[in-house]
């Protein structure tokens, strides 16, 4: 809550440098999935469900300030997800604090968690969120310097800088710091983006990740956590997002360096994670996407033993149909492999059905 006053504050103080009419934007991101799990290896894993989700974000926008929170309520959950404000240094420099998505999250980044924003209903493994056995934290606890360099009349590289509070590895899943209900034993994360843009009116950027994060094992939440400490993660990926004329390729690869602090000695690995999607717009309205998703050496991964639910391999189609200028409807198809137990990946297919829309 310390934090919270603190961004409330800084509002307030910041709030006579603010230009006499400051944008301020709510938006609502809704969507209802429907997800049928059939055809598996384990028949525990056939499964039928449906979600329904409310995004709540709200911006606010001056000559020298910015604010933003954004509120999750579904069925599944209900969450604070971001909580951040900005000084604006210069018109190409921002120094912002609080609760933020990790910026080595190519496709956090740029999608947020706006359904409707992403053209595909599923998220690739390697950037699922924390609560979804993502491997690596999604939401991160601190500051971040975000700096964007022009070179030419219309290209430029961005820059970022980020360093706060990691997640903690608890049960099956990283657990992020709750602003609402903080607690302590949260270790350090450092990341860093480079992005360069060869058009900035457009979409299209190539850039490179790298991030470091300590993160503490709450060691009684699990019976197979009880002899590890803590677990030290480095990524280094790399991205790319590119359109022309009627298609769109998207594309991250990620190598994982990571080492499991026992009580009875280290254990070092790596992996590598990474996915390709192709999109191709047939109409004003109607698009059709596919995505392959792979891992290299993640078979005998101990840290992915500890996300038995993260998704190793993945091969995806889908359609959506924009029927109003907010709202739509995606079919999605996929043949999943998922880690498991016991190094033996288990296999479903799965299809989806989603309606999204932001309003106003």
């Amino acid at each position: 809550m310390a934090l919270v006053r603190l961004i409330v504050l800084t509002t307030f103080a910041l709030s006579p440098f603010a230009r006499a009419e400051p944008q301020q934007d709510m938006l609502f991101f809704t969507s209802v999935e429907g997800a049928d799990m059939y055809a598996a290896s384990d028949p525990a894993l056939e499964d039928t469900d449906i979600h329904a989700k409310v995004d709540f974000l709200y911006s606010y926008n001056s000559d020298r300030f910015r604010f933003l929170a954004e509120y999750i309520l579904s069925d599944e959950e209900s969450e604070l997800e971001r909580l951040q404000a900005a000084w604006k240094i210069d018109n190409k420099t921002r120094l912002w604090f609080g609760r933020f998505h990790a910026i080595s999250k190519y496709w956090t980044s740029e999608f947020h968690h706006g359904q409707f924003m992403q053209t595909s209903i599923s998220r690739p493994a390697m950037d699922a969120w924390e609560d979804e056995s993502g491997p690596s934290p999604s939401h991160i606890t601190g500051v971040w310097l975000d700096h964007e360099h022009s070179v030419g009349q219309q290209s430029a590289i961005s820059f970022g800088l980020a360093a706060g509070l990691a997640p903690k590895f608890a049960g099956q899943q990283l657990r992020p710091l709750d602003i609402l209900s903080p607690d302590s034993g949260h270790d350090l994360a450092i990341s860093a983006r480079l992005i360069y843009r060869p058009d900035v009116l457009s979409n299209n950027q190539i850039g490179m990740i790298f991030a470091r994060d300590d993160i503490s094992v709450v060691s009684d939440s699990a019976p197979n956590l009880a002899d590890l400490s803590a677990i030290r993660l480095r990524n280094i990926g790399v991205f790319a997002n590119w359109s022309w004329q009627d298609w769109r390729l998207s594309t991250n690869w990620t190598y994982f360096d990571i080492d499991m602090h026992y009580n009875s000695g280290d254990v070092p690995e790596n992996f590598l994670m990474g996915y390709l999607q192709a999109e191709y717009q047939v109409t004003e309205n109607w698009t059709i996407f596919g995505r392959t998703e792979q891992a290299d050496k993640e078979d005998n991964s101990v840290y992915l033993q500890l996300l038995p639910e993260v998704i190793a391999h993945r091969g995806m189609l889908g359609v959506r149909w924009d029927f109003a200028d907010s709202q739509a409807l995606t079919l999605e198809a996929a043949a999943t492999s998922i880690q498991g137990d016991n190094f033996e990946h288990e296999d479903f297919d799965e299809l989806r059905l989603q309606w999204s829309a932001v309003f106003p």
